[in-house]
Parts: structure tokens; sequence; C-alpha cells
């Protein structure tokens, strides 16, 4: 089989632009949700308040253990029952299925964020949140001002994996109509049957995008490491 790379120069290559553009998209909404799901319930999970541990411990089972995909397909298929009619509009208006594959990635990776946002917390001694309740800190406080810093220099390697995982998990969107580059390229061999040139254009771009990731969290690893030995 010959390779005509001169395919992807024409409405090929936008289409292949065009999907590259919503899978950032589809990932940085997605990141920023599991990020803000994921600390909040890993913190009330590390707090350890009785009537809070039974919720947590669901919400983190539940959508670590269930597959992304699984969970894409029920928030499209399922929300035109859960919802109100004018909700159901109103995202049509922003994409239905965009919106659907951001909560779903969100919420399956916040699970595995909130596990290493307690796991980190776990190896902060315990004493210094105390301590800080004790002189008066409200939790917001402890967490802001002593808690996050260390935990960002003990979290930010596995933060930057799960990162690194969300990306490559967007191309699942394709399954509800998500025009991501994945989507792109099966469009591209099914229109002009050249998809082994799209597939290998979107290869490339999956590894240079999960390579730019591993890449910052290696200078902030650095950059965080840094600080601690000037502050020490």
């Amino acid at each position: 089989m010959k390779l005509d790379w001169s395919i992807l120069l024409g409405p090929s290559g936008d289409r292949l632009l065009e999907g590259a553009a919503v899978t950032l998209q589809l990932a940085a909404t997605s990141l920023a949700l599991a990020l803000i799901l994921g600390f909040f319930f890993g913190v009330l999970r590390w707090l350890q308040i009785p009537w809070l541990k039974p919720v947590c411990w669901f919400y983190v089972e539940f959508f670590r253990n269930t597959p992304p995909l699984v969970q894409i397909l029920f928030w499209y298929f399922s929300s035109t029952v859960v919802l109100p009619e004018a909700a159901i509009v109103a995202l049509r208006d922003y994409g239905f299925q965009f919106i659907a594959a951001t909560f779903a990635l969100g919420l399956y990776h916040s699970g595995f964020v909130a596990e290493i946002v307690r796991g980190g917390l776990n190896a902060i001694p315990r004493g210094q949140y105390e301590a800080a309740q004790a002189i008066g800190f409200t939790l917001p406080q402890t967490v802001r001002a002593i808690l996050a810093p260390q935990l960002l220099r003990i979290v930010s390697p596995m933060l930057t994996s799960e990162a690194v995982s969300l990306v490559k998990n967007t191309s699942l969107a394709l399954a509800i109509g998500v025009t991501e580059i994945t989507y792109q390229a099966r469009y591209i061999d099914v229109y002009t049957f050249r998809g082994v040139e799209a597939l290998l254009v979107v290869t490339l771009f999956y590894l240079i995008v999960c390579f730019a990731i591993a890449g910052f969290g290696n200078l902030m690893q650095r950059f965080l490491q840094r600080n601690r030995r000037v502050v020490a």
C-alpha cells in the first residue's frame, strides 16, 4: 500500500485541525471538572466525617470502577430522561454531545483524582492540620496555607499521569458523535479510504500532546522541589 499524504492538504487536513481543537477543548474542560470534583471529594474523604464517609466512598468507587465509554453513553442517552426539557434544549445550543462527554470524562477521572488527593494528604502529618485548627484556622485557610503547598509537591506526578490518561480517553467521545480528532480520522477513512494516513497523523497528535503534558508536569515538579529547598 502506498501512502498518499496529499489527501491531508485539502478538506481532510482542515477536518483534522478542527478535530484537534475540539479534542484539546474537551480535554481542558473535562480536566478542570475532574480537578475541582476530585480535590473536593479527596479532601472530604481525608477528613473522615462520619456521615459523609459512605457518600464519598460510593462516589469514588462508582466512577472509578465504571468504564468511561459506558459513562459517556449513559450521560448521552439517559440525560433526556433525567433532565427537564428546557435544560436539554439549552444544552443542545452548546453542543449536547460535547457536554455529555465532558461530564462523563470529568466524573470518571475525578474519582482517580480524589484518591490521589486523599493519598497525598495522608502523606502529610495530620498533626499539622490539628495544630492549624487549634490556633483558629478555618478549613479553607488550612488547606490553602498549609496543606495545599505540600500536597502539590506530592501529587503532581500522579496528576500529570491522570491528565495524560484523560487526553487519550477523549477519543472515546466519537461514540456519541463528538467531532474530535479520532472522529475526523474515521470520517476521512469512510469517505476517502485514506484512514491510514489520517490515523498516523492522529497518533502523532496524541504523542505530541501527551509528551507536552508530561514535560510540563516534570517542569512543575522541579519548580516545586526547588522552592522547597529555598524555603528550607
